[in-house]
């Protein structure tokens, strides 16, 4: 079965599931406000007709029976919320698969025109290939895989990211649960870089034995002051003095409590998500050195992550309840915020050394599970050779994973040696572009540790520089001709640094001046950079540039090429060997209503 229909077989499966389990979620919440209802009645009728211990068994038997319900109430509506995310995942998928990604995550965030190529290859923004890899659903596993997208990595490091993927992506009911956990509790507003601000911070409170001490015993005086009252006829006032104690200690604290909440409070959601995340890594069987390394960080003798970050939640969701009219009432009388203080910052005291582990663990499962989830969906792709041997770039039957399947036209090619440079001719909208960017695109997934559209690819480790978008900036006065001089800059600069060797893509090389300049200017600049630590492609319409290879012997012409019949233009996205033998920009230019003359 293609992936296709696996999954929208899935969506339907979990649709079901979901509304089977709603059905459920509704008819428990009814039996809780009947029972609620019932305990009322009992209260009243048994104290109506003076029966202690009638209203002393219901006091009692209700909260267990009530709390029984609840936790059975919760667990169905996690489920319920697992089966509804589960089916939007599987329709994300689908989405992709069918290039419609309006809804998905655009990584907007992530964009930086001054990168050496995010901009020019789509790597985020609307239809870009951040929407087609990305799984993540954490702050911490959205930054990693774009951060993977965005620079090579080490090679030992792709090759035991290859290694997970290839052990992942055939897990799909694993990786579609692991994903849609993380879904069930997402934050319209998230600073999760807040509560990792605080749970980085110096204990306050915990090692102070005063406020320990008084934490524990002030709240037992004024119990048995209360006691007192009701009993042996104690004087109120004793009592209100102590809560008055008891509010001067917490006002000496409050400020160190908002603080606490104002830096966890949007970020509880996405904490209850980490724990449910991680339990799933917990639970699992992996056999690739990476993710065994990975899942390690979250196996202890003594406890287990899961458990401590859903505590960690618990607590700080308490802290959050002080604005609650009940938690105000009872604050004062047994000091809540200081218990939930102490608390919290035990936990930090016993966790901060592996929390921050856990966050960036749990980013680089997502990250893992978003290149297996790309692999599974689309099977005809490969996972990428990388050479030991530096400048090596082939590809066989290389497309783009941005064009659909039916429309997209592969092409095969090879390079190998410093200094290679290829000029690329080729009618207008033959295609020359869209190759620059397949080659980039694909060499940005190979190093990150993904599979590539491709029969097959061998790729060295390379920096991917591109100057294809130059655009004007009339803000800073800049000219688009004198943006695409700053971007060739940049490049000149990075060659200077000996460190990873370069693959460039220069498209409509210096296309904002006259003819007599622009050819003169590319021959100088294909002559320098034909000496450095690079190699690259230059498309161009000077065919003139193509003589060059008279001149340097690492000099290799391809092109693309169309067909005029009549008033058709037909083109075949085919990469060629040898110069551009069509042109065809008198013909469109006839067919967009200009008059030419007949040579």
């Amino acid at each position: 079965m293609d992936p296709i229909n696996i999954f929208k077989e899935r969506k339907a499966r979990f649709e079901q599931s979901f509304v089977t389990l709603n059905r459920d979620y509704n008819t428990i919440a009814a039996i809780r406000v009947s029972l609620f209802i019932l305990a009322i009645v009992l209260i009243v009728v048994f104290a109506n007709i003076r029966d202690g211990l009638g209203i002393g068994v219901t006091i009692l038997v209700f909260p267990i029976i009530f709390g029984l319900i609840v936790r059975k109430h919760n667990k169905i509506a996690e489920s319920r919320d697992l089966a509804r995310f589960s089916a939007l995942v599987n329709q994300q998928e689908n989405d992709r698969l069918g290039n419609r990604m309006t809804s998905l995550d655009q990584g907007d965030r992530f964009k930086n025109k001054k990168h050496p190529y995010l901009h020019d290859l789509d790597i985020f923004g609307h239809n870009s290939i951040y929407q087609l890899v990305s799984r993540a659903v954490t702050p911490s596993g959205q930054a990693l895989v774009a951060e993977w997208l965005s620079k090579p990595a080490l090679k030992r490091d792709i090759v035991l990211r290859q290694e997970a993927v290839r052990e992942m992506a055939p897990m799909l009911d694993w990786r579609q649960a692991f994903q849609a956990s993380g879904m069930q509790d997402k934050e319209e507003e998230n600073n999760f870089h807040l509560l990792l601000e605080w749970i980085n911070e110096p204990n306050r409170v915990l090692d102070k034995v005063v406020y320990r001490l008084l934490a524990y015993l002030l709240p037992v005086i004024t119990i048995t002051f209360i006691l007192l009252n009701i009993y042996a006829g104690l004087s109120i006032y004793f009592t209100i003095g102590l809560l008055v104690v008891n509010g001067v200690i917490l006002k000496k604290f409050a400020e160190y409590v908002e603080n606490i909440t104002e830096k966890t409070f949007k970020s509880l959601k996405t904490l209850r998500s980490y724990g449910r995340m991680i339990s799933f890594i917990e639970t699992a069987e992996f056999k690739s050195e990476r993710l065994n390394f990975l899942q390690s960080v979250f196996v202890h003798a003594d406890h287990n992550a899961s458990d401590s970050i859903l505590k960690l939640q618990k607590i700080l969701d308490y802290l959050q309840a002080r604005s609650n009219m009940f938690y105000l009432f009872f604050n004062f009388g047994l000091l809540f915020d200081l218990h939930l203080v102490f608390k919290a910052e035990k936990w930090k005291q016993q966790q901060k050394a592996d929390v921050n582990q856990w966050f960036d663990h749990i980013g680089e499962f997502e990250a893992i599970n978003s290149l297996a989830g790309f692999a599974y969906a689309n099977p005809e792709y490969s996972m990428p050779d990388i050479s030991e041997t530096d400048y090596v770039f082939e590809a066989e039957e290389m497309g783009h994973p941005l064009i659909p399947k039916a429309e997209r036209v592969s092409n095969t090619i090879e390079m190998r040696g410093k200094g290679t440079v290829n000029i690329i001719t080729g009618s207008n909208m033959s295609g020359k572009s869209t190759f620059l960017r397949t080659v980039g695109v694909n060499i940005a997934l190979a190093l990150a540790g993904g599979p590539v559209c491709a029969r097959a690819l061998t790729v060295s480790r390379l920096q991917v520089f591109t100057s294809m978008r130059t655009e004007d900036n009339l803000e800073e006065h800049v000219s688009s001709f004198y943006a695409e001089l700053r971007r060739i800059r940049m490049l000149l600069d990075m060659l200077e640094k000996d460190e990873v060797p370069v693959l460039y893509m220069l498209d409509e090389i210096l296309k904002g001046t006259n003819s007599k300049d622009r050819h003169a200017g590319a021959a100088a600049l294909i002559r320098q950079i034909s000496v450095t630590n690079s190699m690259g492609f230059v498309s161009t319409h000077d065919l003139e540039l193509g003589q060059l290879t008279d001149e340097l012997s690492n000099l290799k012409n391809y092109s693309f090429n169309s067909i005029v019949e009549g008033d058709e233009i037909i083109f075949n996205y085919t990469l060629e060997e040898g110069i551009c033998h069509s042109l065809n920009a008198s013909k469109l230019m006839e067919n967009i209503g200009i008059k030419m003359e007949k040579a």
